[in-house]
């Protein structure tokens, strides 16, 4: 059964707690493994905890990190997740030297060859493991998460690992995302419910039993252990 851990508060204190947890569990992982991997969404509600956790004491030597979802441009793109990552979280240990580039995988677009890039990213991470051991996530107003929409095909898809998403709900509707199957292999997920406009989603969340497919950011309830995240009531 998964443990589920609930953290309420103000949002500072919630990035530096929901930080602590993660390189906790980066940590632990990098005790027996010679490489670990982190997943990572873009957007406001995540920013706060990237810039607490690029302070924390994390086995960035054995680090890889991932994508979990990403709009189809390029990495330098002010529309790219990729782009967030990298200045709230990447930067600073990239510049110290605590990460090497080749640790870090930005979604390898290429126009007109989706398909080849999708099969290269699950390529990458096949190669350090093939699973998240920790994986970042927030949920939208209608209770999205990655890029996996309530009754919509990406939340129904059965790959194994990242998918091509066709007409999302919600701009753009060209994108990339983990699956649900590889989402619900991971180890440790953490989700944020930020904002008075997340009340609805996160109400939807913690109706017991809620199907995925009604509320994809239930699926972290499949993951070993999830620590949700909210700054509402």
């Amino acid at each position: 059964m998964t443990s589920v851990q609930r953290l309420r508060g103000f949002r500072a204190d919630l990035d530096q707690r929901a930080a602590a947890l993660v390189a906790e569990a980066l940590t632990r992982r990098a005790a027996e493994a010679a490489q670990v991997v982190l997943g990572v969404v873009g957007g406001r509600s995540v920013g706060g905890l990237y810039r607490a956790l690029r302070n924390c004491a994390v086995p960035w030597s054995k680090l890889h990190v991932f994508l979990v979802d990403e709009r189809r441009v390029p990495a330098t793109s002010d529309e790219s997740n990729y782009k967030l990552v990298r200045e709230d979280l990447l930067d600073g240990p990239l510049r110290d030297g605590r990460l090497g580039e080749a640790q870090t995988h930005p979604f390898p677009f290429r126009p007109g060859a989706d398909e080849a890039g999708v099969a290269a990213y699950d390529r990458q991470l096949r190669e350090v493991g093939g699973r998240f051991d920790v994986v970042v996530l927030s949920a939208g107003e209608d209770g999205h998460t990655a890029s996996l929409f309530p009754r919509h095909p990406s939340i129904q898809a059965t790959d194994d690992g990242f998918l091509l998403v066709e007409k999302a709900p919600k701009p753009p509707p060209r994108r990339v995302s983990a699956s649900r199957r590889l989402l619900e292999r991971t180890s440790l997920g953490v989700l944020v419910f930020y904002g008075e406009e997340k009340r609805d989603a996160l109400q939807r969340f913690r109706v017991p039993g809620v199907d995925p497919v009604e509320c994809p950011a239930a699926l972290v309830n499949s993951m070993d252990a999830a620590v949700v995240l909210t700054d509402l009531d």
